[in-house]
């Protein structure tokens, strides 16, 4: 097996954007955070490398997913993965991965981690996969990124249940991403 190098983004890491805030009034980077950093140590595990990327430069949305993209490009990324949790109202539920809708690779990495995702959490929603274009939320990251990439929604930080859920089972959370980007990687 050949060693690949894995980023973990944290989603809204640029200044004065920290995402959506869940219902224990936790922000999406705020939670994310120390999960990337379990997640990487798990993937290290494995025998891979990987990088944190917890910090986006940039004003804007565009400019912060251009200044990743060229950063993840430099680095020689191999596989990338943005942690989200998604947001409605609160009732909404389930989990869901995002790729770029001509990306074979991108498809085939959310499905590795949504799969991981339902033996890990079989009494959880399963969303599906998202295909997403450039007129699409998250567009950006998942087009201009240069290697395969997902965005991850595991749950809804506006369900209340699913907070506690999630929030009382983060190493199984930390787990299951890493299971799954690293079962990808033994595929290809």
């Amino acid at each position: 097996m050949t060693k690949k190098l894995v980023a973990i983004c944290v989603g809204h890491s640029r200044a004065g954007d920290r995402g959506a805030v869940n219902t224990d009034g936790v922000s999406e980077w705020a939670f994310n955070q120390p999960l990337a950093k379990r997640i990487c140590e798990l993937i290290q595990e494995s025998g891979h490398s990987t990088v944190l990327v917890d910090h986006y430069e940039g004003q804007s949305y565009s400019s912060a997913m251009l200044w990743l993209a060229k950063r993840l490009k430099e680095l020689k990324v191999d596989v990338a993965a943005e942690l989200h949790f998604n947001s409605a109202g609160p009732m909404a539920t389930g989990y869901e991965f995002l790729h770029w809708f001509c990306s074979p690779k991108g498809l085939t990495l959310a499905s590795k981690v949504s799969t991981s995702f339902a033996k890990a959490f079989p009494e959880q929603r399963n969303r599906g996969l998202k295909s997403i274009n450039s007129t699409d939320r998250g567009g950006l990251f998942l087009r201009k990124t240069h290697c395969p990439a997902i965005i991850c929604e595991p749950f809804f930080g506006s369900n209340a249940k699913d907070t506690a859920f999630f929030s009382a089972h983060r190493e199984e959370l930390a787990r299951a991403y890493a299971n799954g980007l690293v079962n990808w990687l033994v595929a290809q």
